[in-house]
């Protein structure tokens, strides 16, 4: 126990004649002893208040000071000296060592008995044990409520800011006073008060340490659980399992069945097979992308796969842009959006998209292209597929463009139509397919696209 400050027990009516002749009146007194032994110090503790008469001290002044500093090492609160039958006053030699640690030196009336002293004091610092324990006990039974409750951290430390009076803090490095919480092998963290704790405190925050660690471990539970129903439900849906896409199934996760989503896998640098620290590098990752997720919406469905964290983007959130917010450089692929029970085809798409391995975003609908030179036939069919929402008309317009060098004039010329009507068509083609004719990439595209039309169609 921490006691009491020795000017608290001052106001005791044996030590209400003593006076305090040197060193600190607030060191805290734990329990009080009578020693008058030539050679009282091992059975001299730290915050005692030692009670002598000193008849067996020394009397000479540099035997005085050996004996006082050997006294304080033990560190009591205080020494207590009853005068003035053995010595007139307190040894001005043993004043001084005692001064210099901080000893508090007390003078006591001859006449005050010592039992007097004693029991007056027990009986106090047992009061104030007890008082601090009612106390402790009583936030301890508050505390066990927010677990029974199933409170949250946040709600927990404001209720045991409430009950303090002062602000507590989990933090992940100790400041000021500070109480490991146990959690497995590492700490979870620190409780925190900034600056000094009292007795109270000190044992409630100890206590404190030990439910964050309950709701900790708790929140963990509930974590790996929701994880592992997570990594089921994705790859339900990415293996294209109908039965897993209900309502009530969808609405646990955050998924809204009327907005399309993309699929998002983030390849990790890890070679294979993962060793324990691929393991946790992967798991830094998850955590990384779920937290990212948590922050932009209420979906967060994610698994893992190997060396790989998969993830649905919902459609209207910018990938780019979610790339940019993570903090690891890797492969990080992304599907068109696709309806919930679309996404097979959204895992189809990723796996394309990874002939591209350095660091970097890859969209499926930007890579066309590359995909197409580096010999993806699906490329090159979702490249025919290009011209396919064109009326016949608006087709035959745009490859006649596209074979006279993107020349209006003379692809009006060999079409027979006005130029205007070549423009208006070509506008046409801009809108469905969300291309811009003036730029040189769309151009590239819809060149590739042109060419291989009419290559296949000839062949028909």
């Amino acid at each position: 126990m921490l006691g009491l400050a020795l000017r608290e027990l001052l106001a005791l009516p044996s030590l209400a004649g003593a006076r305090l002749r040197g060193g600190d009146g607030e060191r805290r007194v734990r329990w009080v002893h009578v020693v008058d032994l030539p050679e009282p110090f091992p059975w001299v503790q730290p915050g005692q208040l030692l009670l002598t008469t000193g008849y067996a001290w020394p009397r000479e002044e540099e035997a005085l000071r050996t004996f006082a500093a050997r006294l304080a090492e033990r560190e009591p609160a205080g020494v207590v000296l009853a005068v003035p039958q053995f010595f007139e006053r307190f040894p001005e030699p043993v004043l001084e060592v005692l001064a210099q640690k901080g000893i508090a030196a007390l003078e006591l009336p001859w006449e005050v008995p010592f039992a007097q002293v004693m029991e007056e004091v027990l009986r106090r610092l047992l009061a104030h044990q007890l008082s601090v324990q009612e106390r402790v006990q009583e936030v301890h039974r508050a505390l066990m409520q927010a677990v029974l409750a199933r409170e949250e951290m946040g709600a927990f430390l404001e209720r045991l800011a409430q009950l303090l009076g002062r602000s507590v803090h989990l933090r992940e490095e100790p400041q000021g006073f500070a109480v490991p919480v146990p959690l497995g092998r590492e700490p979870g963290g620190y409780l925190v008060l900034e600056g000094a704790a009292d007795e109270v405190e000190r044992q409630v925050l100890e206590n404190a340490a030990l439910v964050a660690g309950l709701i900790l471990a708790h929140q963990r539970a509930l974590a790996e659980r929701e994880a592992r129903l997570g990594y089921a439900f994705l790859d339900a849906l990415l293996e294209g399992r109908q039965e897993a896409l209900t309502p009530e199934r969808a609405r646990a996760f955050g998924m809204d069945l009327a907005r399309s989503y993309r699929l998002g896998v983030l390849a990790l640098p890890l070679p294979l097979p993962l060793t324990e620290r691929g393991f946790q590098e992967r798991e830094l990752a998850l955590r990384e992308v779920r937290s990212l997720l948590r922050r932009l919406g209420p979906c967060a469905v994610v698994s893992v796969s190997l060396n790989q964290v998969r993830f649905l983007l919902p459609e209207g959130l910018d990938p780019e842009a979610f790339a940019r917010a993570l903090s690891r450089p890797a492969p990080l692929y992304f599907s068109r959006p696709y309806p919930a029970g679309a996404l097979v085809r959204a895992l189809e798409e990723v796996e394309r998209l990874q002939v591209f391995s350095e660091p970097g975003v890859y969209l499926y609908e930007a890579h066309l292209v590359p995909r197409f030179l580096l010999g993806d036939q699906e490329a090159r069919r979702e490249l025919r597929a290009l011209l396919e929402p064109l009326r016949p008309g608006e087709r035959e317009a745009l490859l006649a463009w596209v074979a006279r060098g993107f020349s209006y004039k003379e692809a009006a010329r060999a079409l027979g139509v006005h130029l205007n009507t070549l423009r208006y068509r070509l506008r046409r083609v801009e809108e469905k397919l969300g291309l811009g004719l003036d730029r040189p990439e769309d151009r590239f595209l819809l060149e590739l696209a042109a060419r291989i039309w009419s290559l296949e169609n000839k062949k028909g």
